[in-house]
């Protein structure tokens, strides 16, 4: 049993780790032109760092939590923090386009675990009956990453160089880890699972609903998003300057969806999934018509950032009243097929790139969705009602 007595605290400890992770991951994203100029390689290039750093994500999520999954909760999140800050040294060093990759795979090995247990520890260590917000609270700093992270990393980048931008990264990294040494309490770990228990969370019809509609969404979304900054400098014709405070508003969207989850989950979380099944799509359909107009071109990125957090939340929050015994094995799972999705989408939108154009990738990316919509609505909805797990 956790301790919830002054419980916010490993709650807020969580948010910040949060925040430098996906900082990290996103990176290369703010940062494409400036490391395919620096490296000597393509934009499609840099591309790959994403996909590979999803890649890896994506099979060893479960094996590393399955490995893992009977370490006590704080000692394993200090483990996996440490790992996360040597390899961003790594990174800043790094004298090549492969040693930038190799660093770029320690830095996913600690992702995996750590997107498997935050969610489930937040709710664990939230007061009673807060779980709901220790989530979005957990989302939101993946949120102001996007706000302040990834611009910040990006200013760094344009100033100093993106080795700098790393090598801050790593520093914020071991600033969290004496946060988590010093005042995040022991959870015990009491899961009971094994490689052969796998086939009874697989056959969970609708938590299996949940995956195939998350691996299509983050595939279709993440082909038009693995190529945002470029696509605000080039088709959009944003300067740098508006091309970074674009990518701020996009993160702020984040902190709204996150506040609409906590707020109207409890009650209308059927609504919040159809919404979001919707408005992806769509978002990106009008991106290309909007992307010369900033008026328009705003409301529709922070349209599409709200629905993108709303049904990340909402997929995670029914997977943890579902699989009730095996929660972080499901989560790890989840954190794996969202990185199919990434990794899936980064290489659709460059062959998109590469073979018909940078203006054409949100299509493509609203084709995939699309069929996320008919799949959400037609199967997952209908298998969650049955589990009677979805407010309606």
């Amino acid at each position: 049993m956790v301790e919830r007595k002054n419980s916010w605290l490993p709650v807020v400890a969580l948010t910040i780790a949060a925040f430098v992770f996906n900082s990290s991951e996103a990176m290369p994203i703010g940062l494409m032109t400036d490391i395919a100029e620096g490296l000597g390689v393509s934009d499609s290039a840099v591309g790959m760092l994403v996909s590979g750093y999803a890649w890896v994500v994506a099979f060893m999520s479960l094996p590393l939590m399955v490995a893992f999954s009977k370490m006590e909760y704080r000692r394993l999140m200090i483990g996996i923090v440490t790992l996360f800050m040597l390899s961003h040294v790594l990174s800043a060093v790094s004298t090549g386009y492969w040693m930038l990759m190799g660093s770029r795979v320690g830095v996913a090995c600690a992702h995996s675990i750590f997107w498997a247990i935050a969610p489930p520890v937040a709710v664990k260590v939230a007061p009673e009956g807060k779980g709901p917000l220790a989530m979005s609270m957990i989302i939101t700093g993946t949120s102001i990453a996007q706000i302040v992270g990834m611009p910040t990393g990006r200013a760094i980048g344009l100033l100093l160089g993106w080795r700098l931008t790393f090598l801050t990264i790593g520093v914020i990294a071991f600033l969290v880890l004496m946060i988590f040494l010093f005042s995040f309490p022991r959870i015990p770990n009491d899961m009971d699972f094994s490689l052969r228990d796998l086939p009874s969370i697989l056959g969970n019809r609708a938590l299996i609903s949940i995956y195939v509609t998350l691996i299509i969404i983050v595939t279709g979304y993440f082909s038009a998003y693995s190529f945002i900054e470029p696509f605000l400098d080039r088709v959009a014709g944003l300067d740098k300057v508006l091309v970074t405070v674009a990518l701020m508003l996009f993160g702020f969207s984040g902190i709204i969806g996150s506040a609409i989850f906590s707020r109207k989950y409890p009650s209308r979380g059927r609504a919040l999934v159809v919404s979001s099944l919707v408005a992806v799509p769509l978002m990106l359909l009008i991106l290309r018509p909007t992307a010369g107009f900033i008026g328009a071109l705003v409301p529709v990125l922070l349209v599409w950032g709200i629905a993108n957090t709303l049904f990340n939340l909402v997929f995670q929050a029914e997977l943890m009243r579902i699989e009730t015994r095996a929660t972080t094995i499901a989560m790890a799972l989840y954190s794996g097929l969202y990185n199919v999705g990434i990794a899936t989408g980064s290489f659709l939108g460059g062959v998109i790139n590469d073979s018909v154009g940078l203006p054409y990738i949100s299509l493509f990316g609203a084709a995939i969705c699309f069929i996320s919509l008919l799949y959400g609505v037609f199967r997952m909805l209908p298998l969650l009602h049955l589990c009677r797990r979805l407010p309606l």
